[in-house]
């Protein structure tokens, strides 16, 4: 007998293939049955008029840290509302210090799974580097490699970079370290080291890591890089360097807004020649929240408050949507928060996304869009899930078209969104009709 059948629901699993009305079973965790026959089963959802997929795979996010040895469940939480049962963490360079005490942290006690990426950053602060404008030395370039080939026997699936966060780090070092990546058959993400019109000698940099090591690269959130009038030229260079050979992605959010902190290197001196105008730029939390009236109220939270995140609202909408339909691109919410407060992304990204350009906007079929929230982030990062294939893992996301909708505002960034009926981690419901029913089910990947 099977656990679990979700029956009669538009089956959607495009790393097979499948999209028709089918019933789908469940037992032991994995996928058992995909069949028209109703065979019998502890529980059966009727699942006419929904769809059926793979749990999706958030390919960017950023879970939270250790905070006395335990792991707030808010960016977990927001990504179960939406549908998503795997996140690839520790982006942007922040990966946690200790993966074994991490995992000890987080298995059994987040309601979805967490793929991590050891934190190039982390590596320069484990190993005495504490200036980020500064380059390091050889003996500590050395003592990084190391402690990284450490994180990746460990479980890492790769690397991430935060160049714009920390621009000491040079060309040399980074392909040190991409050099044990590459022995790992791992990914080395990056969030470049500059956007607008600066974009295009950050995405040669980036790109020359590939050149020289061989590494699978991934280019982190896209749309917060080259949505200022360099879409279609920084598409193009990064279709020109995969025909050249080079194994490279990318990642992006539906959204024409960024959000980082005020104290980082994205808002140090020249920003405005970038984004031009400091009261397109709001705080999401604190005396001053809003939009910025003045570069007077800028620099007084910048120097009084330096960890208040900012949505900065000064990307081109149409670049976006270039960028998520290249066939290149794979959906991450770019997730973070401060004090709960952030960008509604967190909240909504992954509704918002199929929502607007697969059943409104019809910019991408529904394969394509479900593929970039499934197979193809598990794929680039060797994880075991994302497909409805036999015997696999049992992480299904079920929705309602007719009900999906992003609540998630600017305003109110933590609005669940609606038309999620259902979501199973390795077999076991964990959201029935919006409402979270299981909250220990995530694991380490």
């Amino acid at each position: 007998m099977l656990d679990l059948l979700l029956k009669g629901g538009l089956v959607v699993d495009p790393a097979n293939h499948v999209q028709s009305v089918l019933n789908l079973g469940i037992r032991n965790g994995r996928i058992a049955r995909l069949t028209l026959e109703e065979p019998p089963a502890a529980e059966v959802v009727d699942c006419a008029g929904l769809l059926v997929c793979p749990g999706f795979v958030d390919a960017h996010s950023h879970e939270d840290g250790l905070r006395a040895g335990a792991i707030q469940a808010d960016i977990t939480l927001r990504a179960l509302r939406q549908g998503v049962t795997t996140l690839v963490g520790g982006n942007c360079g922040s990966g946690p210090r200790d993966l074994p005490a991490y995992r000890v942290a987080y298995d059994a006690k987040q309601p979805v799974n967490l793929a991590l990426l050891a934190g190039h950053t982390t590596l320069r602060r484990l190993c005495g580097a504490r200036d980020k404008y500064a380059p390091v030395s050889p003996e500590t370039v050395q003592a990084m490699c190391a402690t990284l080939e450490k994180q990746m026997t460990q479980g890492a699936v790769g690397l991430s970079m935060g160049i714009r966060y920390e621009p000491g780090m040079t060309l040399e070092e980074m392909c040190a370290v991409a050099r044990v990546v590459r022995r790992f058959d791992g990914v080395v993400a990056a969030h470049i080291r500059s956007d607008a019109f600066e974009v295009f000698d950050a995405l040669d940099e980036f790109l020359e890591i590939g050149r020289r090591t061989g590494v699978r690269l991934q280019i982190s959130h896209i749309g917060s890089m080259a949505a200022y009038g360099q879409m279609e030229r920084v598409l193009s260079q990064i279709d020109r360097a995969a025909a050249e050979g080079l194994d490279v992605r990318i990642d992006c959010y539906p959204y024409d807004a960024f959000c980082t902190s005020i104290g980082a290197t994205t808002y140090d001196d020249g920003f405005l020649e970038r984004y031009h105008d400091v009261t397109r730029i709001e705080l999401t939390d604190g005396e001053h929240k809003g939009f910025i009236p003045n570069m007077e109220v800028f620099r007084q939270v910048r120097r009084e408050h330096p960890e208040t995140l900012t949505v900065a609202h000064v990307m081109n909408e149409e670049e976006i949507d270039m960028a998520l339909r290249h066939p290149r691109t794979m959906l991450g919410s770019d997730g973070i928060l401060h004090n709960g407060a952030g960008h509604p992304r967190a909240a909504g990204a992954f509704v918002r996304f199929l929502k607007r350009y697969v059943f409104e906007r019809r910019l991408l079929s529904l394969d394509e869009g479900i593929a970039k929230m499934t197979c193809q982030a598990a794929r680039r990062f060797g994880l075991p899930r994302g497909t409805l294939g036999m015997g696999c893992v049992a992480d299904v996301a079920v929705l309602d078209p007719a009900r999906l909708a992003d609540r998630a505002t600017f305003a109110e960034p933590a609005l669940p969104p609606e038309g999620v009926r259902m979501v199973v981690l390795g077999g076991a419901p964990a959201l029935r009709d919006g409402e979270v029913v299981r909250m220990d089910l995530g694991r380490m990947l």
